[in-house]
């Protein structure tokens, strides 16, 4: 694989940034980070010899050039630092016009949030989507309506903010369950259920028979919602994760009134893919929402403060 050294700009944070800090997904790795935005300083090869030379003479980028990169599977290390070295696989050249500290957040979130969309919506649908306000789902609620969705309800608690991004039916999770709502959407009931919270919408929605959802209506939920308990750090942890995971798509499977439980399997990015959402964002079709409160400077302060705020579980927008 070819590698880039990157001189960082601006760095994006994500609720498995937390988690890893914490020691949860593996053993604690320092510099924890999950996407940048920068400078390529250097461009190698993992092997030294006189085709790698030539390959680093052709290829695509080149020192000088800004780039976004994201981090390499299965988890966020390395970018929350001056230099970082990332695959070039999973970067792409920047336009000038977008900042940086815009450009950091597209890599994994803008392009997971297309995708989800893509692969999930079609013109027409009504899709309750929950977890409007984070990183990813500012992100998705917009992407959402690029995709011809007819009607979109979400639940927040930024209402303005939801809307400002397509949302035409704002849920307040603090005085609506989204579950209860049989006399407004029973007669007009969702197509989609794209969750990126998790937390209790599975067991205390999803479950209950509502009659705002048909029944084996598609129920999309990304296992890393920012609500999502994950600690393989220990066998315990490990086999009830993975258990609860199995358990509910048994029961989506054998209950005739569940919802048809589905989960995206990693972020595969195809080649295109990155340079498709900075076209999306360079022509305006999609806004970068950063949380009111960044961005942080990157000093020992400023990080703390940034990683504070991904353990709320409370950005609105993402944290950079």
């Amino acid at each position: 694989d070819e590698h880039l050294i990157v001189r960082v700009l601006a760095c994006a944070l994500a609720p498995g940034d937390w988690r890893l800090f914490q020691g949860k997904t593996d053993m604690l790795q320092l510099p924890f980070g999950s996407d940048i935005c920068g400078i390529v300083t250097e461009v190698a090869t993992t092997t030294n010899n006189e085709n790698n030379k030539k390959k680093d003479e052709e290829s695509y980028f080149q020192v000088g050039d800004k780039i976004i990169a994201r981090f390499d599977e299965p988890q966020p290390v390395g970018m929350c630092a001056e230099y970082a070295c990332v695959k070039a696989r999973f970067s792409e050249k920047c336009p000038s016009s977008i900042p940086s500290i815009h450009a950091c957040t597209l890599p994994a979130s803008a392009a997971a949030a297309k995708l989800v969309a893509e692969r999930f919506v079609t013109s027409g649908d009504r899709i309750l989507l929950l977890g409007a306000s984070g990183g990813v789902g500012t992100f998705v609620s917009q992407y959402i309506k690029l995709q011809g969705a007819s009607f979109l309800a979400a639940t927040t608690t930024q209402a303005k903010l939801a809307q400002s991004l397509g949302v035409d039916r704002v849920i307040d999770y603090r005085t609506e369950n989204w579950w209860e709502l049989e006399s407004e959407f029973q007669d007009k009931p969702f197509d989609k259920v794209i969750d990126l919270v998790n937390g209790d919408n599975w067991t205390r929605g999803a479950r209950s028979g509502t009659k705002v959802l048909p029944n084996k209506v598609p129920y999309v939920q990304l296992i890393t919602g920012v609500q999502t308990e994950i600690d393989m750090s220990r066998i315990f942890g490990m086999v009830s994760f993975l258990g609860t995971m199995l358990g509910r798509s048994l029961v989506s499977k054998f209950s005739p009134s569940c919802p048809k439980w589905e989960t995206p399997q990693g972020l595969d990015l195809q080649p295109g893919d990155l340079k498709k959402v900075l076209n999306d964002v360079d022509t305006g079709k999609i806004r970068v929402i950063l949380d009111p409160k960044g961005p942080f400077a990157f000093t020992s302060q400023g990080v703390r403060e940034a990683m504070k705020m991904v353990q709320s579980k409370h950005a609105h927008g993402k944290v950079v």
